[in-house]
């Protein structure tokens, strides 16, 4: 039976989110990402898919505040 909740890593989760894998380290190097729910690999930690979607909704922009506004170019 499959996990309901798998375990993901940075490319699972920088393809969900439409962004590089770097992109995500550097956001965990910045204390921008919930802890991982599985560090027992050394460089490979994990984060439950549930764990990573609430973060997508709470991310600016991108459900947790309304996103920046656009110059109008035609002022």
């Amino acid at each position: 039976m499959p996990d309901e909740d798998p375990l993901i890593g940075y490319r699972e989760m920088a393809e969900r989110a439409g962004i590089r894998p770097g992109t995500l380290r550097n956001y965990r190097s910045q204390g921008r990402l919930p802890p991982p729910d599985d560090d027992s690999v050394p460089d490979r930690p994990r984060w439950r898919l549930s764990t990573f979607e609430a973060w997508m909704r709470a991310r600016p922009g991108h459900g947790g505040r309304p996103p920046k506004a656009k110059p109008d170019p035609d002022n």
